[in-house]
């Protein structure tokens, strides 16, 4: 398996999670551009990873402004945005990673291959604007109409 095989399996897997456990419109921008300018300076980001082994190992990312964060939180656990709190949206992005990794390499891996981690959170301090530039591998650019964010994999596929 390849590198675009799994990124194609990825981007059925945000489609598929996001419209239908978060309610979020999903288009998947071809923009070829860097996380710094994907997401403003001015944006505070909430973010997990989620390592993988096996035939191909790994970590995925996804990066999720903070305001949308609260949205999907929202639309996830079925309460109004001001009624959710930062733990609930921590929760929530590992959550999302979680349910998008395993319906992913469900896709890249039919034969189950690969192990997944556990999803933790990505320390604040690492996703400021500046330190985005520090983040490697493949990213998925996701636009939701009134947000972006953004998923990738960094991996060595055996």
């Amino acid at each position: 398996m390849d590198r675009e095989t799994m990124l194609e399996s990825m981007r059925v897997a945000i489609s598929n999670v996001l419209e239908t456990m978060f309610f979020e419109p999903v288009q998947i921008s071809e923009n070829n551009c860097t996380l710094q300018e994907w997401f403003s300076d001015k944006q505070s980001l909430l973010g997990a990873t989620l390592d993988f082994t096996g035939s191909s190992s790994g970590a995925c990312f996804l990066l999720i402004p903070s305001d949308l964060a609260g949205e999907i939180t929202a639309n996830f656990l079925g309460l109004a945005v001001q009624e959710t709190d930062e733990e609930q949206k921590r929760d929530t992005i590992k959550e999302a990673l979680n349910m998008i990794g395993g319906h992913m390499f469900s896709i890249f891996d039919n034969v189950g291959s690969i192990n997944l981690g556990i999803p933790e959170l990505i320390e604040e301090n690492s996703l400021t604007h500046y330190k985005l530039g520090d983040m490697k591998g493949d990213t998925v650019f996701i636009d939701t109409g009134d947000n972006r964010l953004a998923a990738g994999i960094m991996t060595e596929i055996k």
